[in-house]
């Protein structure tokens, strides 16, 4: 037997070991746990992988965050997107820093929306903690660090959902703002 050669014999204990290695991974695989509980398979874990890429819940919507003005004489802007994710190029696999500012705003309608989801609006109207909490100064100071139209004195901004690449699915609003006043020249003369 030549150096570097691997036997007929080892072959198989390789392909087996493999084999059993990718078969527990497969069954291993539960796509409902309870994370209250434990089981022998949690413990397996540091050496079976447990696949779950878009654990827990996987998205199935697109977010849209859009903003608008208004003017000094009371009219409104369009909305208009603000976070519009771009289409990747080979190098952004490498390096690409702008990913955590679209991960941040991401992140922020995500738990924005998880927080309206558990607080929701009572007799009263929304919760007033609402606009104190992190997700929503988050975007709001990202909204208001955008470009706005000369005029503008307040801004607002909408949360809307979409199928993605699915494009007989209308986009629906799921979030509204209350209105913000901005630091602009046009706000500075109208006060």
């Amino acid at each position: 037997m030549s150096r570097g050669k691997v036997t007929a014999p080892a072959r198989r204990v390789l392909y087996a070991a493999l084999g059993t290695w990718f078969g527990l991974t497969v069954v291993g695989q539960k796509l409902y746990r309870d994370q209250r509980r434990q089981t022998v398979w949690d413990r397996l874990y540091l050496l079976i992988p447990d696949w779950r890429f878009f654990a827990p819940n996987p998205g199935i919507h697109d977010h849209h965050l859009l903003l608008r003005d208004r003017l000094t004489d009371d009219s409104l802007t369009e909305f208009r997107e603000v976070s519009r994710v771009r289409e990747r190029t080979l190098l952004q696999a490498l390096w690409h820093p702008h990913r955590r500012a679209e991960k941040t705003i991401f992140d922020s309608v995500a738990e924005l929306l998880r927080y309206v989801g558990q607080h929701g609006e009572g007799r009263r109207g929304p919760d007033p903690s609402l606009q104190l909490s992190v997700p929503y100064l988050t975007l709001l100071a990202y909204v208001t660090a955008r470009e706005h139209h000369p005029d503008a004195v307040r801004t607002q901004f909408l949360i809307a959902i979409s199928g993605g690449y699915e494009t007989e699915d209308e986009p629906t609003m799921v979030f509204l703002s209350e209105w913000h006043a901005l630091d602009t020249p046009a706000a500075g003369e109208r006060r």
